[in-house]
């Protein structure tokens, strides 16, 4: 590769990290992309493609779960609570334990769930408002992780 076709690849690159974003996002995603660079590509990978052994995949295989209320709730919740235990996802047997990122404000949390539902997954119009968060951190009681996965049961294809 000649030093110009290594600038050009390198420049978008350099770009998006100078703009706090993973490489490979660009600045139309903005503050969603930003978020799920910041939170979940580390597991997830930069596309949400997963990584074997590690995390599933997000963008693909959540849609038929995104697009049904429950599997909207389902998702919301893992973000806020987390979840740990054995799941399968496209063939793949997953344990271990995603951290819960209920950290995050309401706001943030709407960010990366509409990333997850729109740019990855390709659903129309925000699906998650930060009220529905608010809602998701009153729960009572907290859902477990077994809740969680019975939850998952009912919604994954």
């Amino acid at each position: 590769m000649g030093a110009s076709q290594y600038r050009s690849r390198l420049a978008p690159w350099l770009v998006s990290l100078a703009m706090g974003l993973s490489p490979g996002f660009s600045s139309a995603q903005g503050a969603s992309a930003k978020v799920f660079s910041q939170h979940c590509v580390a597991c997830h990978g930069d596309k949400g493609q997963g990584v074997v052994g590690l995390a599933p995949a997000l963008a693909g295989p959540l849609k038929p779960v995104l697009a049904q209320a429950l599997g909207r709730d389902y998702v919301s919740q893992v973000l806020v609570y987390g979840l740990s235990g054995r799941i399968v996802s496209q063939g793949q047997t997953f344990v271990g334990a995603m951290p819960n990122q209920g950290a995050l404000s309401d706001a943030e949390l709407s960010d990366v769930a509409n990333y997850l539902a729109q740019e990855l997954n390709g659903l129309q119009g925000p699906l998650f408002q930060p009220e529905h968060f608010e809602r998701v951190r009153a729960l009572k009681p907290v859902p477990t992780h077994k809740d969680l996965r019975a939850i998952r049961a009912q919604v994954w294809p």
